[in-house]
């Protein structure tokens, strides 16, 4: 009997292997699609990773500061730049390494970075300098915390207290010195030749008014010794942040919130930039500008001009203070006194006396004050309070008192140099400070290697990229990531 074959087994796989396949390789390409999806994120995150990584080595070796110089050494600062760069580490992970020439690794993505963006990107110099100051901020209060704060805050509140004491010296003597003219004037109407009718020539010579001349000639040239040797660095302001239109970020600004409040935060930017640059007591040689907190403070052109304008800031405190302790000093103002009496009466003049005792009065604040200032330019400290014993300039040296400005004992504590710039810089608008130290930046770090072009606003610190990549077997993939210094 002949036996019959039956194949249903064989009908069954073909009919169920199919099935089976379609869903393995539905699977397959599940998992590929998801296999990109993963990959691009990684090798997203890794090429952010990588341009942050390419942080500009002197701001950090010179300042301290995490950012991306957007120039690269290359030319003027470019956004794009940046953006080839995330693009070309994007696509150098993306391909895969060459076992041999005969074995290949299998590529199952196959993916390539068409292209890259920034939707939004921030600079150090956004919002008037907030990011930066922000970076610095997080500096100081990782090094110093609040270790400084109560005593830097003692200082410059004992700083403030002197000058709310202060008066309009320049003001009052200008004043007094107007007063005492036309007392002199009129009296001069008293010599009349009774025969001719001309008046007789009576010379009157106020020394506190050769005084008033000297101060109106500057005092930095009598606060320093004569073997010092003054900066002569000058800069152009033009090829510097605060004299341009700056860059700009794209796309809102988020404000940081500090810790600190925002005195606290003004004195740590304070000895933050006490730190960083350089001062008439402190130089720097690799620097351009020698005086850097005086040109924060002021912001000329010159080392001279901003040292001048720092020694009058200084004066005018000293003129306050020692003003205010000589009207409390009995035997003082009767010194005063005497000796007006004696130049009045040279005059025949009793009724000038009162008007010239003020005029000397305010020749001998000035005196005493640019004994002042010598005394912190020579690197010592001043009392924080005037008296008796503090004052170092007698009345018989006041008409030759640029001939002893020398002659002083060494106070052992008080107030320095650096604690008037200090105070000077507490009370300076914050935009101004950070605008000038990005000044200070742009200027030591392009006199360093392969860094001509840089400028700070064209550093960045934060970013969100959006790129394009496609894959070899027709899929695509958009993301975007925000990465920054934190």
């Amino acid at each position: 009997m002949k036996k019959r074959e039956q194949g249903y087994i064989t009908c069954y796989l073909a009919l169920t292997l199919g099935i089976m396949l379609s869903f393995i390789f539905t699977l397959f390409e599940a998992v590929r699609v998801q296999t990109i999806r993963m990959e691009t994120e990684g090798v997203m995150d890794i090429a952010l990773f990588s341009i942050f990584g390419e942080f500009h080595r002197e701001l950090l070796e010179q300042y301290d500061l995490f950012f991306i110089d957007t120039s690269y050494g290359e030319g003027i600062p470019k956004i794009q730049r940046t953006e080839e760069h995330l693009q070309y580490y994007m696509n150098q992970n993306f391909e895969k390494e060459v076992v041999s020439n005969w074995v290949r690794n299998r590529d199952l993505t196959d993916l390539h970075c068409d292209n890259v963006s920034f939707e939004n990107y921030v600079y150090a110099s956004d919002g008037e300098g907030h990011i930066l100051k922000s970076q610095i901020l997080d500096y100081m209060q990782h090094k110093n915390g609040s270790a400084v704060l109560e005593n830097r805050k003692n200082r410059i509140s004992t700083i403030k207290l002197q000058e709310n004491s202060n008066t309009d010296i320049e003001g009052q003597w200008d004043e007094a010195e107007r007063k005492l003219q036309k007392l002199v004037e009129e009296r001069k109407k008293d010599f009349i030749d009774p025969e001719t009718g001309e008046e007789i020539p009576i010379g009157f010579d106020n020394p506190a008014s050769h005084i008033r001349e000297i101060r109106a000639g500057g005092t930095l040239g009598l606060v320093l010794t004569q073997e010092t040797q003054i900066s002569p660095m000058v800069i152009t302001p033009e090829y510097y942040f605060s004299h341009r239109n700056p860059n700009q970020g794209k796309g809102e600004i988020i404000y940081r919130e500090s810790m600190l409040d925002k005195a606290s935060g003004k004195i740590l930017l304070g000895e933050y930039f006490l730190e960083k640059c350089s001062s008439y007591q402190n130089p720097m040689e690799k620097a351009v500008l020698k005086y850097q907190m005086e040109y924060l403070l002021h912001g000329k052109e010159s080392d001279l001009e901003n040292l001048e304008a720092t020694v009058e800031d200084i004066l005018h405190i000293r003129e306050g203070i020692n003003f205010v302790y000589l009207m409390t000093d009995a035997e003082k103002i009767k010194e005063a006194e005497a000796l007006a009496w004696i130049l009045s009466a040279v005059f025949l003049s009793p009724e000038i006396k009162d008007a010239l005792k003020v005029t000397i009065l305010f020749a001998w604040t000035y005196a005493e004050s640019v004994k002042d200032v010598r005394i912190l330019m020579d690197g010592h400290p001043l009392p924080l309070i005037k008296n008796k014993d503090g004052w170092n300039t007698p009345l018989s040296q006041l008409f030759a008192f640029t001939s002893y400005l020398g002659d002083y004992d060494v106070p052992n504590s008080g107030i320095t140099y650096e604690d008037y710039v200090r105070y000077f810089m507490n009370i300076k608008p914050e935009k101004e400070l950070l605008y000038r130290f990005m000044d200070l930046c742009e200027m030591d770090i392009r006199i360093t290697d392969s860094n001509k072009y840089f400028q700070m606003d064209g550093c960045l610190w934060n970013v969100k990229a959006k790129a394009n990549v496609s894959s070899g077997y027709g899929y695509g993939y958009q993301i975007s990531r925000s990465y920054g210094y934190q």
